[in-house]
């Protein structure tokens, strides 16, 4: 579920000529007025005419120069073709600068959503993205999603038709647990010809929920066994329709569970009848001690994702508890426990049976 999370303070101005207060320029992307978060309204950021940058590419550099000396050969030999190449070549780069802007000009950007993912996976954020509909309005071209460099994300790209919708995702990797915050989305377009970059910026309120890594080989579910009045254990077999107890004298054959006999190595019987299954709680304190915190987490989640529905489960955190149920909602609410540990101490959640 999307969530909120604070934008960075807005940055000072650093003065004219962008210098740092060390003195050095700063780059090309970092001033202040670029900083500024732009929130988005009413959960939708639009591209408008005042937050659209554009620049010349690298290669709208190199055509610059060859134009440049193109005219410059014009001049010099008197070249009549060489003048109307060179102002038919400019024309064709300013009909592209205009394009290019406009391939992105009031394109909106909302958020769709964010799955959850566990520790060492990778999160995708969804956004959305639409151009203005209308008969007049532009074909979107070449739009591209990108996070800051330090993010490790891969880029996403995408076209639109003439006032369609489409969706970008954008793959970041959750390295912990905890809410995985989506950094600043980049824009931008090259469309046509990549001589023109244009650029905007779009701060979305996204965050995936990043449960702990499931340890691996992780022990048995300790299950909480309860005693009958023969000193037996029930437990629950495997299709959770019947209860087992210990083998007594003159219990018919078909009545004997093999397998669980030959797992616990005493003789067990089932008792045909069906019944609560008995709580099994995971608790913190029963770890060892030698487990440091993040180990103690990634344990108890694997023991979360290895009860099967039909088996109540309760957690016990330092200053969390939640009671038994089953149910895939159940499961959610101890993954999300376990991810926001401690941030959620003090808080009691009720069992969850969907």
């Amino acid at each position: 579920m999307p969530r909120s999370r604070p934008f960075p303070p807005q940055a000072s101005p650093a003065g004219p000529a962008q210098r740092s207060p060390a003195g050095k320029r700063r780059p090309w992307g970092t001033a202040p007025w670029l900083q500024r978060p732009r929130p988005p309204q009413q959960g939708v950021v639009t591209l408008d005419r005042r937050h659209l940058y554009i620049l010349p590419s690298r290669t709208g550099f190199g055509f610059a120069l060859l134009l440049a000396a193109m005219l410059l050969t014009s001049l010099n030999y008197n070249i009549s073709l060489g003048f109307a190449l060179t102002f038919l070549l400019g024309g064709i780069g300013m009909a592209c600068m205009w394009q290019a802007y406009r391939n992105l000009l009031d394109v909106t950007v909302a958020g769709a959503g964010a799955a959850p993912v566990f520790a060492g996976e990778t999160a995708a954020f969804s956004l959305r993205v639409a151009g203005v509909a209308g008969a007049r309005a532009p074909v979107r071209i070449g739009i591209e999603a990108t996070l800051p460099a330090q993010a490790g994300a891969q880029p996403a790209s995408l076209s639109l038709a003439r006032g369609a919708t489409g969706m970008l995702t954008l793959r970041l990797p959750a390295a912990r647990r905890g809410w995985l915050a989506l950094p600043r989305v980049t824009l931008s377009s090259r469309f046509p010809f990549n001589l023109f970059r244009v650029w905007s910026y779009a701060d979305l309120p996204l965050a995936a929920l990043v449960y702990p890594q499931p340890e691996a080989g992780a022990p048995p579910l300790p299950f909480a066994t309860q005693p009958d009045e023969d000193g037996a254990a029930a437990l629950p077999s495997d299709d959770g329709t019947d209860q087992l107890r210990r083998y007594r004298s003159g219990d018919p054959l078909h009545r004997i569970a093999w397998k669980h006999s030959a797992r616990t190595g005493r003789w067990l019987s089932r008792t045909g009848q069906s019944g609560s299954q008995p709580s099994c709680w995971l608790e913190w304190q029963s770890l060892p001690l030698a487990l440091g915190n993040e180990a103690r987490l990634s344990r108890l989640c694997a023991w979360v994702l290895a009860a099967s529905d039909a088996v109540e489960i309760g957690l016990r955190l330092p200053g969390v508890e939640i009671a038994p149920g089953r149910g895939s909602g159940h499961r959610r609410a101890c993954l999300e426990a376990l991810a926001l540990w401690p941030g959620r101490a003090g808080q009691a959640t009720p069992g969850h049976t969907g």
